[in-house]
């Protein structure tokens, strides 16, 4: 792994909790420091070092001081939610830093014996037999559980802060034509898609998922110590 400067570097992670400390640190050490590249993280002004918050915490704004981002930093009662879908599974939580307020995770049987989601199936040869309806049903009752899940978290602890979502586009299509729709918007700002690869959603992945966002990076040079 090497830097902007291409020189070596060595990467240590820290949780959201010690976020402030680290970016005070930061800005004391690299005073001239901004916010830039494809992943907004601060960077040194020699491009040595650079520091990439938790996704759990606020977006760096490209440009920005970490003075400025500091000032930002999100109560420490923000909520937030973690939706994971796909095809048969759903997991869904309610956190407030690494506390869990709220959770749920949910299977259907709507896959075919050979892998392929009956959603999915439906749209190209499929045939109307009992297990595919009952499969398009189950997929259906699963959809709306979500999006009623999802509302109430929102009545139950007010709307989140933000939702960060592991949804393939075509199923999160499906879930915003669901009735009940979810309690957000297509647009909404609050969502964000979890940069990551993603397992069959249950409890355990639902809480791998929450820690990754919980986790920022920082790299500095190898040869410091």
């Amino acid at each position: 792994m090497t830097n902007d400067a291409g020189g070596p570097v060595r990467a240590v992670r820290f949780p959201l909790a010690d976020l402030a400390e680290q970016v005070d640190a930061f800005a004391q050490r690299w005073p001239g420091a901004r916010a830039g590249g494809a992943v907004p993280s601060f960077v040194a002004p020699d491009g040595g070092a650079r520091l990439r918050p938790p996704l759990a915490g606020p977006r760096p704004r490209v440009g920005e001081r970490e003075g400025a981002y500091l000032e930002r930093l999100p109560e420490p009662d923000e909520v937030q939610l973690v939706l994971l879908l796909r095809a048969g599974a759903v997991a869904i939580g309610c956190f407030r830093g690494d506390e869990v307020l709220d959770h749920k995770a949910v299977r259907r049987y709507v896959v075919r014996g050979h892998g392929k989601a009956q959603p999915t199936h439906a749209t190209t040869r499929g045939r109307s037999r009992y297990g595919a309806r009952l499969r398009m049903q189950n997929w259906r009752r699963l959809l709306a559980e979500t999006n009623a899940r999802l509302s109430a978290c929102d009545d139950r602890f007010g709307p989140c802060a933000r939702v960060f979502h592991a949804v393939p586009v075509r199923v999160l299509a499906e879930l915003f034509a669901a009735e009940p729709p979810p309690p957000f918007a297509r647009d909404d700002p609050r969502l964000v898609r979890v940069p990551m690869h993603v397992h069959r959603p249950d409890h355990a992945e639902l809480l791998r998922v929450r820690a990754w966002l919980l986790r920022g990076r920082l790299e500095l040079p190898a040869a410091e110590r």
